[in-house]
């Protein structure tokens, strides 16, 4: 919503944002309008239907993961390149990397279960989605999901990284440049608040992953089971709308009011576009 009215995310980093929230509101409406009636209503009808629901879960989730790594590769262009930023992200290679990270789950999360017929179904004892029992889905839930979803969010570590050092090696200069500008300390602010929310974004996937492939398959009560996957799962998505607004004031500050009202009025700053220009940052 803020993405099409905000003039600050009238760019790139705005449009890759909506792109990766549109896939976590279908993802999020699924569990609560899908997963949570079948669970608590016991509705038959949904569970024999769960096994698609699961991969239209695993679909978002992988065009999520994959849109986190090109807003990451944004951030970094962002501070690396500012002059030449809006060139290397223009509104062609933008759409290019929004088809990609929709098309390459298309491959990954469709395509390669439905032609081995390794579906997420539901399971009663844990109540999570969990991929079908057989030596062609144990390979492909090992390298399709678990390689890729711990390689994916490794270069993103990795980019998120070399973010944070280039925030550094460019500071300096930065500060020389802004020394007569009252809004110099606001901005060297910001840089900090995009380490935090670099750093706790990065947790947040990386502990997703280890409780959902590693730790659940050391469980056995099903209250454990449910825990490390489905909640795991659901709180990922979650957490980043928290992180968002638990580290950008002004962004805090205009929820609290009238959001809706006041979203084709205030220019809202965050903490990821180039150090020259107004910050964002993503849900």
């Amino acid at each position: 919503m803020f993405a099409t009215t905000l003039k600050t995310l009238q760019n790139s980093f705005g449009r890759l944002s909506a792109s990766q929230s549109f896939a976590e509101v279908i993802l999020c409406a699924v569990f609560m309008f899908f997963y949570c009636p079948m669970v608590l209503l016991d509705i038959p009808s949904f569970k024999l239907a769960s096994a698609h629901a699961g991969l239209i879960l695993l679909f978002c989730y992988d065009v999520c993961i994959f849109s986190h790594l090109f807003i990451a590769v944004n951030r970094l262009c962002a501070i690396s390149f500012p002059i030449e930023y809006s060139n290397i992200f223009n509104e062609r290679n933008t759409r290019v990397l929004i088809g990609l990270a929709y098309a390459i789950p298309c491959f990954t999360s469709l395509y390669m279960h439905l032609a081995n017929n390794c579906l997420l179904p539901y399971v009663d004892f844990g109540w999570y989605f969990g991929v079908n029992t057989s030596a062609d889905c144990d390979v492909i839930r090992f390298y399709v999901d678990f390689c890729k979803d711990f390689g994916v969010v490794a270069m993103i570590a990795i980019v998120d990284v070399m973010t944070i050092i280039m925030i550094k090696v460019t500071a300096p200069g930065m500060r020389l440049m802004s020394a007569n500008c009252v809004q110099s300390q606001k901005k060297r602010e910001r840089e900090i608040t995009f380490v935090k929310q670099c750093i706790i974004q990065g947790a947040v996937f990386t502990t997703e992953l280890i409780f959902f492939f590693i730790i659940s398959g050391m469980q056995t009560q099903p209250v454990m089971i449910f825990l490390c996957t489905t909640v795991a799962w659901s709180l990922v998505h979650t957490i980043d709308p928290l992180v968002l607004i638990l580290l950008n004031r002004e962004f805090r500050n205009m929820l609290m009011k009238n959001p809706i009202g006041r979203a084709r009025t205030t220019r809202v700053t965050y903490s990821t576009q180039p150090i020259d220009q107004v910050s964002s940052t993503h849900t």
